[in-house]
C-alpha cells in the first residue's frame, strides 16, 4: 500500500494543479479489495486529493459488510456506487430491485457526512426502456432510504 501512494504522488500533484481528486475503486482480487485494505489505505494516505470510490459490489462479494467499509473509508470516501451484487448480472444490481436493504448503506454514508455523488451503476446493461424504468425505481428507492437516514 506505502509503495501505492508513493507512486500516485505525481497523479495526485496533477490533481492538486487541477483543483480536483483521484478517487481509487476497491475492486476484487487487488490492491484495494477488503474492509481490511480500506483501512490500510485510509490510515497511509495523507493527500486529501486521493480517495476511495467504494463500490459495493465487489465489497459484498467478498462476503463483508458494505456499511462497515463505509465507515472505515470516512473522509477520504470520494465516490459511491449504487450498486448490489448479482451473480445473474440483471437489473437486480441497482439499489430497490435486488434483496440487498441498502437503508444502512445510506445511514452509513449519513454518519460520515459523505457529500459526494451517490451513482446507480450496473453491468451488462439491459435494453434502454427497461434500464430507465429500473433507473427511476432504484433512483426513488436510494431517496426514501436517504429520507429515512436524515430525518428532516
Amino acid at each position: 500500500m506505502r509503495a501505492f501512494l508513493e507512486g500516485m504522488k505525481p497523479q495526485a500533484e496533477l490533481a492538486e494543479k487541477h483543483r480536483t481528486h483521484l478517487a481509487i475503486e476497491n475492486h476484487g482480487a487487488s490492491l484495494l479489495d477488503s474492509i481490511d485494505s480500506i483501512r490500510a489505505f485510509v490510515d497511509l494516505n495523507k493527500n486529501p486529493r486521493l480517495g476511495i470510490a467504494l463500490a459495493p459490489f465487489h465489497i459484498q462479494a467478498r462476503g463483508e459488510s458494505v456499511s462497515e467499509a463505509i465507515l472505515a473509508a470516512g473522509q477520504q470516501l470520494l465516490f459511491f456506487y449504487a450498486w448490489q451484487y448479482d451473480p445473474a448480472m440483471s437489473v437486480k444490481q441497482l439499489p430497490g430491485l435486488g434483496p440487498v436493504d441498502c437503508a444502512p448503506r445510506m445511514a452509513s454514508l449519513a454518519r460520515i457526512h459523505y457529500r459526494g455523488y451517490v451513482n446507480s451503476f450496473l453491468h451488462d446493461q439491459p435494453p434502454p426502456d427497461q434500464t430507465f424504468q429500473a433507473l427511476a425505481k432504484s433512483r426513488d428507492y436510494l431517496k426514501d432510504c436517504s429520507r429515512k437516514a436524515v430525518p428532516a
